[in-house]
C-alpha cells in the first residue's frame, strides 16, 4: 500500500474513539524545507546542500488519553497525554533533475502533550514527538525509498467554536535518516546514504468531538 493512502487509513483507524474522548480531526496545508547534499544532478565540485520548498498537504487525528481501561481517570495537572497519527503528502515540479519532480508521503505516530484547557485568546499549545516512515523520490531518482523518520512539533490550537479549532500554526523538525542522496561522484556514481532534515510549517483546521 502506497503512503499516499496512510492518512485515509490513520483516520479511519482512529476516529471510532470521538465518541469516549477528546478527539480532533484535522487538515492543514503545508509548507517543508528538504536539506539534503546533492538533490540537483550535478553539485558543484565538493558537493552541495539543496534547500528546496516542498508544498504538501497533511491529514491525522489525534486522541487525548484521559481514562485507562479498570483504572479510571488519569491525573496529569493541567496536561493532557495523547497520541497522534497522520500522514503528509508533499511535491514539487521543477526541473531539478531527470524525472523534473519531487514526490514525499510521510507517515508518523507521535505522542502529545497539551494544555487541558485553553489559555490566552482560547489558544491551546501543544508539543508532540514521534517517528514514522518517509516515502521518498528526489528527482535525480527515478524509484521511491521507505526511510525512518523522527520528528517533534509545536503548535497552537484556537478555539472558534464548540467543535471547531484554527491550527494557528504548527512547525515540525525532523530526520529523514540514510536516504540516498542525489549526488554524483565525479565517476557517475551515486553519493553515500546522508541524513535529511525537514523544517515543516503548517496551518489548518481541527474538528473536535467535543
Amino acid at each position: 500500500m502506497k503512503l499516499r493512502s496512510i492518512a485515509l487509513v490513520l483516520t479511519i483507524a482512529l476516529a471510532s474513539a470521538i465518541a469516549h474522548a477528546q478527539t480532533g480531526v484535522y487538515v492543514t496545508a503545508d509548507t517543508q524545507q528538504f536539506n539534503q547534499m546533492g538533490v540537483n544532478s550535478h553539485p558543484a565540485p565538493g558537493g552541495q546542500t539543496d534547500r528546496p520548498l516542498l508544498i504538501g498537504t497533511a491529514y491525522g487525528v489525534y486522541y487525548d488519553v484521559t481514562r485507562l481501561p479498570h483504572i479510571g481517570k488519569l491525573r496529569t495537572g493541567p496536561i493532557v497525554l495523547g497520541i497522534d497519527g497522520r500522514g503528509d503528502t508533499f511535491r514539487l515540479n521543477a526541473d531539478y533533475g531527470p524525472s523534473g519532480q519531487f514526490d514525499r508521503q510521510d507517515g508518523i505516530f507521535s505522542i502529545r502533550l497539551a494544555t487541558k484547557k485553553p489559555l490566552m485568546m482560547k489558544t491551546t499549545p501543544y508539543l508532540q514527538a514521534g517517528f514514522g516512515i518517509g516515502h521518498t523520490r528526489i528527482p535525480s531518482r527515478t524509484t521511491y525509498n521507505n526511510n525512518f523518520i523522527y520528528q517533534a512539533s509545536l503548535g497552537a490550537d484556537h478555539k472558534l467554536s464548540r467543535r471547531l479549532d484554527w491550527r494557528v500554526f504548527e512547525i515540525s523538525a525532523g530526520v529523514l535518516a540514510k536516504y540516498p542522496t542525489g549526488y554524483y561522484s565525479y565517476n557517475g556514481g551515486a553519493g553515500a546514504n546522508q541524513s535529511n532534515y525537514l523544517l515543516t510549517f503548517g496551518t489548518g483546521l481541527v474538528f473536535r468531538s467535543r
